[in-house]
């Protein structure tokens, strides 16, 4: 019976002095930072951002800009996040995102800016446009005739 407890003893000790790796218990550090500053009006500091778990759901605190419009939101897990921008009501003003921090753990370039419609879609609309007339214009339709079917004319009376 001595040997059994002296065995485990010896056992325990070993399994507590060897030292396991850190990785196995401790989180990868995540961080989402970036600027406000294009969407948020002075004083910054009236505006708070937080990040909501795309897949979950659940959300950060809210942690103010900082006088220059900046934010850091550090701690988080290796998630899908949008970064949300609140007024000083707590009212949602703008959403950027998603940002995958599984694939990327520190992303410190977020720009939240969403009032700002990039110059690619403004030409893509454009070029759009510029097709319907064009196909308008070739076939000698209207706009209300096209896709309209037009019925044949009624028969004479002495048929």
């Amino acid at each position: 019976m001595k040997n059994n407890r002296f065995v485990a003893i010896a056992l325990a000790f070993t399994l507590a002095s060897t030292a396991a790796p850190t990785s196995l218990f401790a989180q990868q550090s995540t961080s989402l930072a970036g600027t406000a500053k294009d969407e948020a009006k002075q004083p910054f500091t009236d505006y708070t951002v937080r990040a909501r778990d795309v897949n979950a759901g659940t959300q950060t605190p809210a942690q103010a800009l900082d006088a220059q419009g900046n934010f850091a939101l550090t701690g988080l897990t290796t998630a899908k996040y949008l970064v949300e921008l609140l007024n000083k009501k707590g009212k949602v003003v703008c959403t950027e995102g998603p940002f995958d921090l599984s694939k990327q753990a520190i992303k410190s370039d977020v720009v939240i800016d969403c009032n700002k419609v990039p110059t690619s879609l403004w030409l893509l609309g454009a070029a759009a446009a510029a097709g319907i007339t064009a196909g308008i214009v070739a076939t000698g339709d209207t706009p209300a005739a096209v896709g309209v079917q037009q019925s044949a004319p009624p028969a004479s009376p002495s048929r």
